[in-house]
């Protein structure tokens, strides 16, 4: 009997660390991948982009994308599995989730009519936030995931660039339109509260820098200039107006992203994916991850592996989603179609 009550009480707990560490069919911290598809129609004009044909009065006409491609947003399993197809109306992309993973934010539309648009993971309750802009840039979430900064573009030829906050609601919070810092110099801090940056730290860095990559914490910012991966340490430079050059940066393209314990920078050194680990603002190491051409390169929310888009391995000229362990180098094609992937981002 002691030992019937012994084995019984060991199924219970090990199917209650089963049950706790698989949700729909995958581990606990695994997380789901949201990423853009690109599928060409299924008439003449999709066919004439896939065999890269091009006649007199067509050529002109390759231009308005939307004729021959549907872009669509989908989600996937980090191991492959439980694809799923979250929009259909052909022009949505670059989908982000929101820190708490409740929210899907990407963008919609045609050519400079886009639209800021929001869905739930399964697919529903999409909401458009901002709508018909002449073009979306790029945005950012707040930390409490109840509001998106907006980098918009705007049909006039002097300072064309402005922020706007808006919040899940569809409410507006303003525009920021200070020439310069709309370029990615204004941001969130960690209670969700929109940062003016210091003048005396945009003046201390090289005039060409635009768009600085900021660390999660806000505390540090990597830019590229002169091909060279550069960090400042937003506090100190602020208060100084001084900024020195360490002479140990690696040689850079564009960066991609920080990890989410700040420790490390995700960019690109001659299209290939590279990792340099940070600490205390000195880089201690750097690393070429993919040794293979790789983009769209975003972390797993542990840090610990990142998912890139590169061409499929059977020498397709499709693009395909790849997850790559972060230490080992480790890699595995995780989409094997006929059509193209895009802009991957894990939560």
């Amino acid at each position: 009997m002691k030992f019937k009550r012994l084995f019984g009480i060991a199924i219970i707990v090990i199917t209650t660390y089963f049950i706790t560490n698989q949700v729909n069919g995958q581990s606990v911290g695994e997380g789901k991948i949201v990423f853009t598809t690109r599928k060409p129609f299924r008439n003449l004009n999709g066919f004439r982009i896939t065999t890269e044909t091009r006649r007199g009065k067509n050529r002109k006409s390759l231009l308005n994308w939307w004729q021959f491609y549907a872009y669509n947003i989908c989600s996937i399993n980090p191991d492959g599995t439980d694809l799923k197809q979250l929009t259909d109306n052909g022009t949505s992309r670059k989908p982000r989730w929101s820190p708490n993973g409740n929210w899907i934010a990407y963008i919609s539309g045609l050519d400079l009519k886009e639209s800021l648009a929001v869905m739930k993971p399964d697919g529903t309750i999409h909401k458009e936030l901002l709508k018909r802009q002449y073009r979306i840039i790029d945005f950012w979430w707040s930390p409490d995931s109840q509001k998106i900064l907006v980098a918009v573009e705007i049909d006039r030829p002097v300072d064309p660039t402005e922020n706007i906050v808006v919040t899940l609601e569809g409410d507006k919070k303003g525009r920021r339109r200070m020439p310069r810092w709309t370029e990615g110099w204004y941001h969130w801090n960690p209670n969700s509260e929109v940062i003016n940056p210091k003048r005396k730290l945009i003046e201390a860095l090289p005039k060409e820098v635009s768009w600085p990559e900021w660390s999660p914490d806000g505390h540090w910012i990597s830019f590229v200039t002169d091909n060279l991966l550069m960090i400042a340490e937003v506090e100190t430079t602020s208060a100084t107006g001084r900024w020195f050059q360490q002479r140990s940066e690696p040689i850079c393209q564009n960066i991609e992203e920080w990890s989410p314990s700040g420790d490390r920078i995700l960019f690109y050194t001659n299209g290939e994916i590279c990792v340099a680990s940070i600490n205390q603002g000195k880089f201690m190491e750097v690393v070429n991850l993919s040794m293979m051409p790789g983009w769209d390169a975003t972390w797993d929310p542990e840090g610990k592996r990142v998912a890139f888009i590169s061409r499929d391995q059977k020498q397709r000229r499709v693009n395909q989603i790849f997850v790559m362990d972060a230490f080992t180098g480790q890699v595995d094609q995780i989409t094997f179609t006929n059509y193209d992937h895009f802009d991957p981002h894990w939560k």
